[in-house]
């Protein structure tokens, strides 16, 4: 068992080294300190440990007889359930503690700072700005509070004489303790909101890099021929305007006027692009080769994730198609079934690879680290839509920006969790638990149904992630729903970015818009 655990510390440690590498290549580095890439990356890699407990609760869950030991301390559910709570508590005391103080605190530093001269010109000291910040990350705090208090006093009486079949699911999951349905309650919130990201950021990201992967990026040589195409355009339909007043006395019209200011900006914003352009050309000529040679390479890494995304894609619509057909109580207890129907393709890898403990951990690590990835990648691509100002680019992101990218995350890690009780509902619960059937005379899998009956009853046992997200599910039925209709936006949202980018033209190199062009032209103006 201490190889087990220096494997796992290895892993930590790969994932904080990945997200280091993450985090360097998009800071600003004039704008950075080590206090705020060490908090994104402990971020990162918190919520990643959160999800990857997922595969150890579902072995020793599947496993109660086998005593697992290990510096003196038992391995076995309970200490699995105190695992996830103090991961848990600290993934909400990054995401709401430690990233909005951070938050703060660099805009704070951003207000005072002077970039071109390195140098502090404020006249607070440091810990004014503390104070500063930690003040506003209370008020933060207190407007979560708001949350966990009215998750205390808000208890609304769920109506099962409907559906008296699942009685004995509520007596089973304790649907009535009160306390554990205030805590129940403040997480539906977050996953409410995290949910919304979820089906922006995951729908675009999942779709959006296995086709850029696939497609690849127009080459320089194609970048340069478009631009001198574009920029030989727009002096034609400049030349024609002049020659227009040029062969009368007329005064140029409002109309013409605007036409050539509208012409002479997107003339500098292309002679820009061509600058872009020829410096990449003098900086890669070495990477554009290495890419050639690489770009096989890159397509079938392309396929690979498409495979990834289409099974992701298909495994959640099966699941939601099955609740929607064979849910007894439906709307009312947000669609949960009993015995799943048909074939979940990623849900059968999982069960079956569980047998072999650790193959389904590292299954499970291949796909959940895809998820984050494309994830990443569609908040970078997307960008913070609720925020204005806060772009992502290489070398040149915000402090800000990247804490608002880490608390994203850390939610979005949270909705991947509820996820999985649609994604692979049987592993997720049960794993490869199963009983003797009395009635068939054969081993059949658990599930909720069959818990309910007397030879399986103390054979079954649920894992703690099933059973804290199925609570949620019994004792708000409200959030439930939204969480399915959530679902069923995300596989809506997949499928036209699905047809869309299958359409779509290969993207540009050049990370180049208007209001670049825009911020030199104030720049110029400025030094006049």
């Amino acid at each position: 068992m201490y190889f087990a655990w220096f494997l796992y510390i290895a892993l930590i440690l790969g994932l904080y080294f990945l997200s280091r590498i993450i985090v360097k290549y998009y800071i600003d580095p004039a704008e950075s300190y080590n206090f705020a890439i060490n908090s994104i990356c402990l971020s990162f890699t918190v919520s990643m440990i959160c999800i990857l407990m997922v595969p150890i609760d579902v072995f020793v869950t599947s496993h109660p007889n086998d005593v697992i030991s290990t510096l003196h301390q038992p391995i076995n559910k309970y200490f699995i359930r105190e695992v996830f709570i103090y991961l848990y508590i600290g993934l909400l005391f990054i995401t709401f503690v430690i990233l909005p103080f951070n938050y703060f605190y660099s805009e704070e530093r951003a207000l005072s700072y002077d970039n071109d001269f390195d140098l502090d010109l404020s006249e607070k000291r440091l810990s004014s700005k503390i104070i500063r910040s930690a003040k506003q990350t209370v008020y933060f705090i207190g407007f979560i509070c708001v949350l966990l208090i009215s998750g205390l006093v808000f208890n609304p009486e769920v109506n099962y004489s409907t559906s008296e079949k699942l009685e004995w699911v509520k007596t089973m999951f304790d649907v009535d303790h009160l306390g554990e349905q205030a805590i129940s309650f403040c997480i539906s919130i977050i996953l409410t909101f995290g949910f919304c990201l979820w089906v922006i950021y995951g729908s675009y990201g999942l779709t959006a890099l296995p086709f850029q992967l696939i497609k690849g990026a127009r080459s320089l040589e194609e970048e340069k021929s478009q631009v001198d195409n574009d920029l030989a355009k727009l002096r034609e339909k400049y030349r024609a305007i002049q020659e227009k007043y040029q062969k009368s006395s007329s005064k140029i019209s409002k109309g013409d006027q605007r036409a050539l200011t509208n012409l002479k900006r997107k003339e500098r914003f292309l002679n820009l692009k061509n600058e872009k352009i020829i410096e990449l050309e003098t900086q890669t000529k070495s990477l554009q080769t290495i890419f050639k040679i690489i770009s096989p390479f890159r397509i079938i890494i392309g396929m690979i994730c498409l495979c990834f995304s289409v099974l992701i894609f298909s495994s959640l619509a099966i699941t939601t198609y099955d609740k929607i057909t064979n849910s007894s109580c439906g709307f009312k207890c947000g669609y949960l079934i009993q015995e799943k129907t048909f074939l979940n393709p990623i849900d059968t890898l999982y069960v079956y690879s569980s047998y072999y403990f650790p193959l389904d951990y590292l299954f499970f690590f291949i796909f959940t680290l895809y998820i984050f990835i494309c994830t990443l990648y569609g908040i970078i691509k997307c960008g913070i839509i609720f925020l204005k100002g806060f772009e992502i680019k290489k070398e040149q992101t915000q402090p800000s920006s990247l804490f608002i990218v880490a608390a994203i995350l850390n939610i979005s890690i949270l909705v991947v969790c509820n996820q999985l009780m649609t994604l692979c509902p049987q592993y997720a619960t049960f794993g490869n638990q199963h009983y003797y059937d009395i009635r068939t005379r054969q081993q059949s899998l658990c599930t909720l149904e069959a818990v309910s009956k007397v030879e399986a009853k103390f054979i079954c046992q649920m894992t703690n992630l099933s059973t804290f997200y199925n609570k949620i599910s019994l004792g708000y039925p409200m959030f439930a729903v939204i969480f399915f209709l959530a679902n069923a936006s995300f596989l809506g949202l997949s499928s036209l970015m699905i047809f869309i980018f299958m359409c779509k033209k290969k993207a540009s190199q050049i990370d180049v818009n208007e209001d670049d062009e825009l911020d030199d032209e104030s720049k110029s103006l400025i030094n006049i």
